[in-house]
C-alpha cells in the first residue's frame, strides 16, 4: 500500500511540474514586452451617456423615437381612426405597416363584395322584367324572395289565404309577375340568393375592421406605457478602452449611466 500511494505521488508530481512551468512561461511571455515585464493596470471612470449611445439604447424599444413629447390619447386616438396611425406615430413603423396593409385588405373586401352584390341584383332584377314581366322598382326584399318562390302572383296570393295571412296578399296591379317557365325561376333565385350572400359577408369582414382597429388600439397603448417606462428607467453601458502611460499597459472600464 505504501508504494502504491508513493507511485501514485510521483505520477501526481511528474504531471503537475511540466504543467506548472509551462504556465509560468506563457505568463511571462504574455506580460512582458522584449524580455521586460509590462505592467496592466484597471481603471474605472464614470461619465454621461453620449449620444450615440442614447440612440442606440433607443433602438432597442422603438424603430425610430419620435424627438416630441408623445401623447398617450392622441396616439391611442389614431388607432381608432386607422389603424397603424397611431403605432407610426411613436416610431414603430414596421408594425404600422402591417395594421394598415391589414386594414387596405379588408376594405377592399368591403368594396369587393358590395360591388358584386349591387352588380347581382341588377342582374336578377333585370331578368324578372324579362322573364316574369314584374314591375321591380321600388320593391322590398320580401317581394323579391316572393318572386322566387312563386310561379306567379294568383299562386302567391292562394297560398297565403290559405295560411289566412291576409295582410300578406299583393291586391295591387303593380306587383304583378308570371314567370314564362320553372327554370326562369329557379335561373333568378339563384341569381337573388347569390347577391344576399356576397352582401352578408360584408358584414363580417366590417367587423374584422373593427377588430383591427381594437387591436391597434390595444397594442398602441401598450407600445405608448412600454416607451414612457423606457424614458423614465436609467441608461447603463459599458466601454473597455486599452491606454498605454508611463510605461505601463493600462485598461479603462468606462462606466455610463444616464437618467
Amino acid at each position: 500500500m505504501n508504494r502504491l500511494r508513493i507511485t501514485l505521488f510521483s505520477l501526481i508530481a511528474l504531471t503537475y511540474l511540466p504543467a506548472t512551468a509551462l504556465a509560468e512561461d506563457y505568463q511571462a511571455k504574455l506580460f512582458s514586452v522584449d524580455n521586460h515585464p509590462v505592467r496592466y493596470q484597471v481603471t474605472l471612470q464614470f461619465e454621461a451617456p453620449s449620444e450615440a449611445f442614447r440612440q442606440n439604447a433607443s433602438s432597442t424599444v422603438l424603430d425610430s423615437r419620435p424627438e416630441k413629447e408623445i401623447s398617450r390619447g392622441g396616439a391611442m386616438l389614431r388607432s381608432l381612426v386607422m389603424p397603424g396611425w397611431g403605432e407610426s406615430y411613436l416610431g414603430y413603423h414596421k408594425t404600422a405597416r402591417y395594421f394598415f396593409w391589414t386594414d387596405m385588405a379588408i376594405w377592399a373586401a368591403v368594396i369587393g363584395l358590395e360591388s358584386y352584390s349591387q352588380w347581382k341584383e341588377n342582374q336578377f332584377i333585370a331578368y324578372a322584367a324579362t322573364h316574369a314581366g314584374a314591375q321591380m322598382s321600388g320593391k322590398s326584399d320580401e317581394f323579391y324572395a316572393d318572386i322566387g318562390n312563386y310561379i306567379n302572383t294568383e299562386a302567391y296570393n292562394e297560398a297565403k289565404l290559405r295560411e289566412r295571412n291576409y295582410d300578406a296578399v299583393y291586391t295591387s296591379s303593380s306587383y304583378y309577375w308570371a314567370w314564362d317557365s320553372n327554370d326562369s325561376r329557379y335561373d333568378y333565385d339563384d341569381m337573388r340568393i347569390t347577391s344576399r350572400s356576397a352582401h352578408n359577408k360584408m358584414y363580417f369582414f366590417l367587423g374584422a375592421a373593427a377588430l383591427n382597429r381594437l387591436i391597434s388600439f390595444v397594442d398602441t397603448g401598450k407600445k405608448v406605457r412600454d416607451i414612457m417606462s423606457a424614458q423614465k428607467a436609467p441608461q447603463l453601458g459599458m466601454r473597455v478602452l486599452p491606454d498605454y502611460q508611463d510605461g505601463a499597459s493600462s485598461i479603462q472600464l468606462v462606466l455610463s449611466a444616464g437618467f
